[in-house]
């Protein structure tokens, strides 16, 4: 996918229209007002964007390799598995120094893409991470009710995304009147170049302990999660 999140993001939010616009009377006050309501929005989506919109090409490389290198072990093909390991390491090794990564502690991450609402208070944050953004999907607000027309919208939405049209994503969803999140996959920076380094080690030694150290950073994966509002509400950001 390519790093069209953070224009789709501040493209939205700048079509957002404040929920007092349908106020018949416009006066200079007024229009002043409307003005420093939209510079909000647009600051607003900015601070979010910076969190969560760039992705990580050079992540989503290394990430694919490394899932590609796990099925090439097991089918037994031990050097292509190893070329795959070296070619992900390099990957991820570019992407340490695009500036995608952003600093997030575990706790404030999901574990999955689906909200949850947690049944008792959250524990207090752990360490700050680095965070590389290797994904990132539009998925329906969780408190839109799901319909063929919202669905497909959606849809249609993605693949404009996923073709680096984002200002075509952003018109879909506008047109619709769909409330979207922006959900990126992240997975921890460090931690993964550790597990690829093991799984470099053991490649040829302990083939099931590299695909472990793989599977570690498979099973690395957090989102995040950004408010997308097709309609006349204004955006916001979820952690």
């Amino acid at each position: 996918m390519k790093k069209t999140g953070l224009v789709l993001f501040v493209l939205l939010a700048s079509a957002a229209v404040p929920a007092w616009a349908d106020v018949p009377a416009v006066t200079p006050a007024s229009a002043q007002a409307a003005q420093g309501a939209a510079a909000a929005t647009a600051q607003l989506a900015d601070t979010a964007a910076q969190d969560f919109g760039r992705l990580s090409v050079d992540g989503n490389t290394a990430f694919e390799e490394l899932t590609l290198a796990r099925n090439a072990i097991f089918d037994g093909d031990l050097d292509g598995a190893q070329k795959l390991i070296t070619d992900a390491q390099q990957a991820l090794e570019r992407a340490r120094a695009d500036n995608t990564a952003f600093q997030k502690a575990q706790e404030e991450l999901m574990p999955s893409k689906a909200h949850q609402q947690p049944v008792r208070p959250a524990p207090a944050a752990g360490p700050q991470v680095a965070w590389l953004p290797i994904d990132g999907e539009l998925v329906l607000d969780e408190t839109v009710q799901a319909s063929s027309e919202k669905t497909a919208a959606l849809a249609a939405a993605n693949r404009h995304l996923r073709a680096g049209d984002a200002s075509r994503a952003s018109d879909v969803l506008r047109i619709a009147n769909v409330d979207a999140d922006y959900v990126v996959a992240a997975v921890p920076l460090e931690q993964a170049r550790a597990n690829l380094k093991k799984a470099a080690q053991f490649i040829k030694s302990n083939p099931y302990k590299a695909s472990e150290a793989l599977r570690a950073v498979e099973n690395s994966v957090r989102y995040a999660s950004v408010d997308i509002q097709g309609g006349s509400q204004q955006a916001g950001a979820k952690k």
